[in-house]
């Protein structure tokens, strides 16, 4: 072996020196018994064990070799002597244990290798170390006192040698010294002073008293400390003693460096309340952001990160699933809002309160295909979240990462429930299903029958989601039996069967006739009560009786008279009361206040002259031969060429006499297939016949436009197809300012133009579909339906772009055109004139139209009929819809008693988030963000635009943290690159703090889900602030004055996780209620914390302190609370438990006695019973994890303090 360019001793002798030290020590013998062998013709000690995974030598009885040496004496005592190995391989171990011994061995040893420093292996402590010729690194670990020579004249081989047995160990490392010799250990009682070891020995005491001292190292492996100047975090990954003192090798900021001792400090150490208080008070600046910090890296439970996070409207009963999040501490729910009430943004706000909590790295949505871009949009346009579809394609490369474990550790995807349901990939998954974070299926309601593909789906589905959330229109038309299929993929471990679901569903019946009744005018409290004690006599009443929320409630209705907030907070309880409250949540349009516009039809019928009349008549004569020449009905072979001919009659007459320069008769949104025009010459002359300059439709749009226009109106124009886009574009161009939108535009220039049309500087924008689906235009009050769509939904969407929360005009216009020449607009005015779309939102109805539209269209286009019978059967169908949606009203009050009503408490929800400061702001992470930057010395915010926007600059360091993000796997490469380019650059980063701003001009919303918010949280503690003296001038109804405030973070505090706790005490100590602790926080979240010179408080310690035990004595009765509510669950859970078993068995017992009857041989029924035995089985195992499951224990630990002086707006300051 050669090291160090020389080569290693193979000499089987002891190693030997050129030449003494100058002082030659004799070695001090030891004396000493040693234990005798258990058989006494054993020469040799056995070394089994090297201590690194190797197998040392093991000589057998009798033997003697060049290697092994043992000095026995005839009563079995002596000193056994072991002179050097063989090999270097087999002296590892490196320590010496007789196979019958109790006690260490002591030993003087060698080893080649200089670089084991771990050597002797049975974890000697040395007196002294003496490092020769290398820099000082673990060693000084391994004595008491350590000391080092540079370039010392020694003539001993390199290596580890080590001295125990004398009156001061040592160990001694040689890094640059003669060739190598073998790895020796000799017990030290067998050494003399002609053994090469005793020669080595005196060499390092000789050296000792030449060497310099070490100074002890401040900081050890794995340390944790910070830079003295730039206050940088480090990690200490190795350090080495040179000359000038230590050097330490240090991670920070991503990379390594190396950093000498007098540029660290120890990372300070965290102390309390009452020690904070008696120090110097930190700027308002630095405190806030240390809130910040707080709230965003501990997720609490009573702060809501969705709110004002996304470019949507705020409505509040869309936070009911993200209440429901929180309160449960997860989503697995079915959301079943009536139909037009945004279930879309509903599961996109989970997902963006996941996504702030950084807990949605892997999401997957399953939606029908017909709706694949419609979610792809409104995550993107909406919440910024970019999903990749999942296609054919798509599957496999899944397939193949999830086969390598290779899938990334964040993805977001989208599929469509009829491939992924078909694809036979499904089955290898099953084996080891991908993890995702949250899954959202939309239909879910096709689900519900268990025999399907898309149930056997939802059952993969289940397994693959922390978070499962269902979105339905439809469980009013369920069966119980459908319900229960949806809520066991949700919860399986609540409902096994249909007995599971009656028996919470008979409390339900109880509490929400009770929920109803508190509607009603001149209630008794009392009499509630009274019906409430019905709980007792169901089975599940008993536990519910005993959760601490309905002592709550009884105590609120122990009244006569009960006021609007009495009704609100029972309300409140009722609902957490609900057996399915926890996965289940519904709205209703009539329980949702919107206060939106009245809808007014203006129903423009468009009358052809003779030669249009004549070229339509052709035009559809050519479709119907065209049809019966592919074999397929007209509705579907020829939906295109009709719709174009009702939609734009000169664009239909330049198709047929211009077919290769019109192109395809195709909607550019659509994936109909392309067709070749080849009409007849009927048509053709018919088509040059008509001037090209006739256009009654469009004459009449012209004089629609011109009234909108004299009256200040913008407005929306709608058509299916491309084509007449551009026509009605070059007409209209000349006279108005206008924009077209289609989906070829791309989404930037669709956002510019949504953003230029707000502002102005366009009179009407022209729009196909892509328009319809997830913009909004409520500063248009007109929707122009120059073509009626074939799918009545879509007229829906094209109303709903305008007619939403933040439209000015009491009555919204919609203009339709309709054209009763045309077979598809005769028959779809009848249809939406029908169901009233034009009045109001059409509501639960939607499915039953998806359904029927088509149908009833297919027969307006069944030319097999003569017109009436066409007529006929278009009218009956109609008539069935008509009573289809009668019905709808009776089955959904019906339906109130088995699901939830008013399952969480919205009134008021936005200003009580404002009140208390419950979320988080946009300008207190922009303050956040520049606490961010003045802690690395960068340029930092400037606030411009009246403080809508912000402008942000940061540095390289900055950079690397953000790129620090994708290293971990919290952010992909794509989501960082981007603004670590700006911030390594300095570039202002532009961001908008206001959520209209952002949702109308298409800016950057700045949230607590941005790479640059989750780097500026993540400032470790030691560098937070922890106490401030503050003012706040506050609205709210907080008596003026001088409190000291003291914030917690309450671990485990609810069921959902941890809360941030705060108690505020006046001077005199007294408790002053949560209103000084909102203000506070309000004041956070709104940016609008201030510095104040602190005040002179007496005994400020002991008032922190007093405010401290308040909190204490919270946490006492929040966990005494957590504890009943806790065992009443767990009661309830014992009681269906028991139930079902009783059922399982009494069915099993069941077959048993009808088996005897019939005369079935014992072993048929042994069958029987080996299934009642494994039944028994499984429920004492789900009993004993149910009865063993550990109660929640709350934990407090201390955040922050402050001394706030709060003024109300328009006192003196």
């Amino acid at each position: 072996m050669r090291r160090n360019g020389r080569t290693a001793g193979a000499q089987h002798g002891p190693f030997r020196f050129s030449r003494q030290p100058t002082a030659r020590i004799k070695v001090r013998r030891e004396t000493r018994l040693w234990p005798k062998f258990a058989n006494s013709s054993a020469n040799a000690v056995r070394v089994d064990d090297c201590g690194d995974g190797t197998t040392c030598s093991k000589p057998g009885r009798g033997r003697r070799n060049e290697h092994y040496r043992a000095d026995r004496e005839s009563a079995g005592v002596g000193a056994p002597r072991l002179t050097p190995f063989a090999s270097q391989e087999a002296a590892s171990a490196m320590s010496f244990v007789p196979s019958s011994a109790t006690d260490k061995v002591p030993t003087f040893g060698y080893h080649p290798d200089y670089e084991r420093t771990d050597l002797p292996a049975d974890g000697t402590r040395f007196s002294r170390a003496l490092v020769l010729d290398a820099p000082v690194s673990s060693l000084v670990d391994r004595a008491d006192e350590c000391r080092v020579m540079w370039n010392p004249d020694v003539p001993l081989p390199e290596g580890i040698y080590w001295f125990d047995g004398i009156e001061s160990p040592i160990l001694m490392q040689v890094a640059m010294g003669a060739s190598q010799g073998d790895a020796t250990v000799t017990p030290t009682d067998s050494i003399d002073d002609s053994h090469p070891l005793a020669n080595a020995w005196a060499w390092a005491e000789d050296l000792w008293n030449n060497a310099t001292v070490v100074a002890p190292p401040k900081f050890a492996m794995n340390d944790t400390a910070v830079t003295h100047p730039g206050d940088v975090d480090v990690t200490i990954s190795g350090r080495q003693f040179f000359p000038t003192g230590w050097s330490y090798s240090v991670m920070a900021q991503g990379r390594y460096m190396n950093i000498v001792e007098s540029k660290l400090r120890p990372r300070p150490q965290m102390d309390g309340p009452a020690i904070w208080v008696t120090q110097t008070p930190t700027p308002a600046s630095r405190f806030g952001a240390t809130l910040t910090r707080a709230k965003l890296l501990g997720k609490f439970t009573n702060t809501l990160f969705s709110f004002r996070a996304t470019r949507t409207t705020f409505r509040p009963y869309q936070f009911k699933p993200v209440l429901k999040l929180l309160q449960t501490g997860k989503a697995r729910l079915l959301i079943a809002d009536e139909v037009g009430l945004g279930k879309t943004i509903e599961a996109g706000l989970i997902w963006t309160e996941l996504e702030a909590r950084q807990e949605a790295n892997r999401v997957l949505i399953v939606c029908p295909s017909s709706l694949l871009n419609k979610w792809r949009q409104e995550m993107a346009d909406r919440f910024e979240f970019e999903l990749t579809e999942l296609d054919t394609k798509g599957l496999a490369e899944f397939l193949e990462k999830h086969r390598q474990n290779r899938l990334p550790s964040r993805q977001a995807h989208i599929c469509s429930l009829e491939r992924l349901r078909s694809w036979d990939g499904l089955d290898e998954l099953r084996e080891i299903p991908p993890e995702f974070d949250l899954v959202i299926v939309d239909e879910a309601h096709s689900m519900r029958n268990s025999d399907t593909k898309s149930y056997s789906l939802g059952t993969e589905l289940a397994d693959w989601a922390d978070n499962l959330v269902f979105l339905t229109a439809t469980p009013i038309n369920l069966k119980q039996q459908d319900l229960l299929n949806l809520l066991e993929l949700l919860a399986p471990e609540d409902y096994g069967d249909l007995g599971d679901l009656e028996l919470r569903l008979e409390p339900n019946r109880i509490t929400n006739a009770v929920a109803a009744r508190l509607g009603e005018k001149g209630v008794r409290g009392r009499e509630l009560l009274s019906d409430l004690e019905k709980l007792s006599s169901t089975a599940l009443g008993g536990p519910l009786m005993q959760r601490p929320d309905f002592a709550l409630l009884q105590q609120l209705l122990d009244t006569d008279e009960l006021t609007p907030r009495n009704i609100v907070d029972a309300k409140r309880y009722l609902s957490d009361l609900n057996t399915l409250s926890t996965v289940i949540t519904r709205t209703k349009k009539v329980e949702v206040d919107d206060q939106k516009a009245k809808r007014k039809e203006d129903r423009r019928e468009v009358h052809w002259t003779a030669a249009e009349e004549a070229f339509y008549a052709e035009y559809l004569t050519w479709c119907r031969a065209r049809a019966d020449a592919t074999g397929l009905p007209l509705y579907f072979s020829m939906q295109m060429p009709l719709r174009l001919a009702s939609a734009c009659l000169p664009m239909a007459r330049r198709a047929v006499l211009d077919p290769l320069g019109f192109g395809d008769i195709a909607d550019a949104d659509s994936d109909a297939p392309t067709m070749r025009i080849e009409p007849h010459s009927e048509l053709f002359a018919a088509a040059r016949d008509l001037p090209e300059d006739v256009d009654t439709k469009f004459d009449e749009l012209s004089a629609v436009l011109s009234n909108l226009y004299d009256g200040g109106r913008r407005a929306l124009i709608f058509t299916f197809s491309v084509p007449t886009l551009g026509y009605l574009s070059s007409r209209l161009s000349a006279a108005y300012r206008v924009a077209v939108m289609h989906g070829g535009v791309k989404r930037d220039a669709r956002l510019k133009i949504m953003a230029d049309f707000r502002g102005g500087l366009y009179d009407f924008v022209l729009a196909n579909r892509v328009a319809s689906e997830g913009l909004d235009f409520e500063f248009c009050s007109a929707v122009i339906n120059y073509d009626l769509p074939w799918n009545p939904m879509e007229i829906e969407q094209r109303i709903g772009r305008i007619d939403r929360i933040g439209q000015k005009e009491e009555t919204i216009l919609v203009i339709n055109f309709v054209n009763e020449s045309t077979i598809d607009e005769r028959i779809l005015d009848r249809l939406l004139s029908r169901i009233d779309i034009f009045q109001s939102s059409i509501g639960a109805l939607e499915p039953i139209i998806a359904a029927s539209a088509p149908k009833i269209l297919q027969a307006g286009f069944d030319f097999t009929l003569t017109a009436d019978e066409r007529d006929q059967k278009v009218h009956e169908m109609l008539t069935a819809l008509a009573e289809q949606q009668a019905g709808l009203e009776d089955i959904s009050d019906a339906s109130s008693s088995l699901l939830v009503t008013n399952d969480v408490d919205v009134a008021g929800l936005e200003k009580d988030l404002i009140r208390t400061g419950q979320y988080i702001g946009q300008r207190e992470l922009a303050l956040l963000l520049d606490d961010w930057a003045r802690t690395e010395r960068a340029p930092g915010v400037t606030f411009i635009q009246d403080g809508s926007t912000i402008e942000f600059r940061g540095n390289p360091a900055m950079s690397a943290q953000i790129n620090d993000l994708s290293r971990a796997g919290q952010r992909t490469r794509a989501e960082t690159s981007s603004l670590a380019s700006y911030l390594r650059n300095e570039l202002p980063i532009s961001l908008a703090l206001d959520q209209e701003f952002a949702r109308t001009s298409g800016g950057t919303l700045l949230t607590a889900t941005s790479p640059l918010a989750m780097a500026a949280a993540a400032v470790p503690g030691h560098r937070q602030a922890r106490f401030a003296s503050l003012k706040i001038t506050t609205s709210d109804d907080v008596v003026p004055g001088v409190y000291i405030v003291v914030l917690a973070t309450a671990l485990s505090a609810s069921q959902g996780g941890d809360e941030v706790w705060g108690c505020a005490v006046n001077r005199t100590g007294r408790d002053e209620g949560e209103g000084p602790v909102n203000a506070l926080l309000a004041a956070l979240a709104d940016g609008r914390l201030v510095d104040a010179p602190l005040p002179a408080v007496d005994r400020i310690d002991r008032l922190a302190e007093r405010a401290l035990n308040q909190l204490h004595v919270r946490h006492a009765a929040e966990q005494a609370k957590r504890d009943v509510e806790f065992e009443a669950l767990r009661d309830a859970k014992l009681i269906s438990l028991e139930a079902q078993h009783e059922r399982k068995k009494a069915a099993i017992e069941n077959r048993i006695s009808t088996a005897r009857s019939r005369g079935r041989n014992e072993r048929s029924i042994e069958l029987f019973r080996n299934q009642l035995r494994r039944s028994e089985e499984r429920h004492l195992q789900l009993h004993s994890e149910i009865t063993m499951q550990a109660q929640p224990e709350i934990h407090l630990e201390p955040l922050a303090a402050c001394v706030v002086a709060i003024t109300t707006e328009g006192a003196s300051q």
